[in-house]
């Protein structure tokens, strides 16, 4: 197994201001896990996808696995060696195996450095090429992701968002990556522009053998590049979709939202129907099934205890009480 990640926690403490509640300001607020035991494994060569809406957990996840943030208990196995126990050098090293692409294209790149100087400094900090060949290399780069050769001396406000998300694949390969993390890279962009990305991300990882992590809160996006998919609500995996069940077989009742709210709706549909924001997520129960207050199955056991992910059978695993 390439990637492994073990039942990983990361809680944020929320300060309380003048005008939130009676507290002083600076006092704690309200202590709620942003990621609640999650567990993942990823075999070279895999693609999964990570579906949920804002504040299920996603992002979070993604920076854990790329230890862009340590998570509070759990391990980061990659090929069997804790991320999470090692020192700022060697896992600087190791870092550089797992790399982000991340949503906004906007304030992803340097606008004071060229798309050469972006990617040579890639190069260079990890000593990948010997620096009379980092040119070449660059330009390679950027055919890899459909950009011409003269995009070397231009500045990042010179392209459109679809050329610089691809100019951020492109920095992102240059790292020569054995795992790359996708968050939610279409969501910014056009719907003209989303396919393009899509089908450039599915091509790299036919190509290069890449092990991706594609993050996105359309469960429709996400089957179109991994043929295994965790569904994220609350900060916890609720199921886990294998490759070769279709996604109509979903069994969590969260699942089951996602896919009738996708199917009655225009683009925008997740804008419109309960998104979580900050203070939603805020507001799920600390204890028992955190889709409780949503769930139309929801019992007196949901409120107590919190469904563990339980095998279906086949690699299928839903964490509900009231899947069979």
């Amino acid at each position: 197994m390439l990637l492994v990640a073990e039942h990983l926690t990361r809680t944020y403490v929320h300060r309380r201001g003048w005008l939130q509640g009676t507290g002083a300001p600076g006092a704690r607020g309200p202590v709620r896990p942003a990621l609640a035991d999650a567990s993942l494994s990823l075999e070279r060569g895999e693609a999964i996808g990570v579906v949920g809406e804002s504040g299920s957990g996603k992002s979070t996840l993604a920076r854990c696995l790329a230890l862009l943030e340590r998570p509070d208990t759990g391990r980061v196995l990659l090929e069997g060696v804790d991320l999470t126990r090692l020192g700022r050098r060697e896992l600087r090293r190791s870092r550089r195996r797992i790399q982000v692409v991340f949503q906004d294209p906007y304030s992803s790149l340097n606008p004071r450095l060229t798309v050469g100087s972006a990617l040579g400094e890639v190069l260079s900090v990890h000593d990948l090429v010997p620096r009379d060949q980092i040119p070449r290399r660059v330009e390679t780069l950027l055919d890899q992701v459909g950009l011409p050769a003269r995009a070397v001396g231009r500045y990042p406000s010179d392209f459109s968002g679809g050329q610089r998300q691809r100019i951020c694949i492109a920095r992102a390969l240059a790292a020569n990556p054995e795992v790359l993390i996708a968050d939610e890279p279409v969501s910014a962009l056009d719907v003209s522009i989303q396919a393009q990305i899509l089908n450039l991300l599915a091509d790299l990882r036919v190509r290069l053998r890449l092990s991706m992590i594609f993050i996105s809160h359309d469960l429709y996006v996400v089957r179109y590049i991994a043929p295994k998919i965790a569904v994220m609500f609350g900060g916890r995996i609720v199921e886990v979709l294998p490759p070769g069940v279709p996604l109509e077989q979903a069994r969590h009742p969260y699942t089951e939202a996602l896919l009738a709210a996708r199917s009655r709706l225009e683009p925008g549909w997740l804008a419109r129907t309960g998104q979580l924001n900050a203070e939603l997520a805020a507001a799920l129960p600390a204890t028992g099934c955190p889709f409780r207050a949503r769930c139309p199955h929801a019992s007196g056991v949901c409120e107590e205890i919190d469904p563990p992910l339980r095998d279906l059978g086949g690699g299928h695993a839903v964490a509900c009480h009231h899947v069979p």
